[in-house]
């Protein structure tokens, strides 16, 4: 019996050690009119992807340039286009998270709808496709009222949104 149970359960636990995903939520201020932009990664994932585990990210030795690395990476692998143009953002901070695994990545967009013309969104994400083969890009979007759900692999990296007035 204690065999059995051993035969069903470790390929389950297996299984789940290589799912890497990533959370992205894009919400629009609009009382400011900025779209204020968070990712969460694991650390693990960020430094592997990096080519650098020296950055040591989050701990009290951590390199002093690791928050220009994050934002040059981030910016190559999460574009974001306004009526087919690349927006460009802001870096903000980051953040640990309390379990010291997952890290909170900030940027912001300002004036990101100025002058009332957004028509279309259109989110590239790869963040970690190129390191990791079972990556998943979870983006959430909070827009005037509305919500849009992306999911982004390594099959399906660009996708559009468009937006009715």
């Amino acid at each position: 019996m204690f065999k059995s149970l051993i035969y069903i359960v470790l390929p389950l636990i297996l299984s789940f050690h290589d799912f890497h995903v990533t959370h992205t939520t894009l919400h629009y201020n609009s009382d400011l009119e900025n779209m204020e932009i968070t990712i969460k990664v694991a650390i693990d994932d960020l430094e592997a992807s990096l080519y650098n585990n020296e950055l040591r990210i989050g701990t009290s030795t951590e390199n002093i340039l690791s928050d220009e690395i994050i934002k040059n990476y981030f910016n190559t692998h999460l574009n974001i286009y306004v009526n087919n143009k690349i927006i460009n953002y802001k870096w903000i901070g980051k953040e640990i998270s309390e379990n010291l695994h997952d890290i909170y990545i900030y940027f912001e967009i300002k004036n990101f709808n100025k002058n009332k013309k957004l028509k279309s969104l259109t989110i590239e994400n790869t963040i970690f496709i190129e390191t990791t083969n079972n990556q998943t890009n979870i983006v959430l979007i909070e827009l005037n009222n509305n919500d849009y759900n992306l999911t982004f692999t390594k099959d399906l990296n660009k996708q559009n949104i468009k937006l009715s007035k």
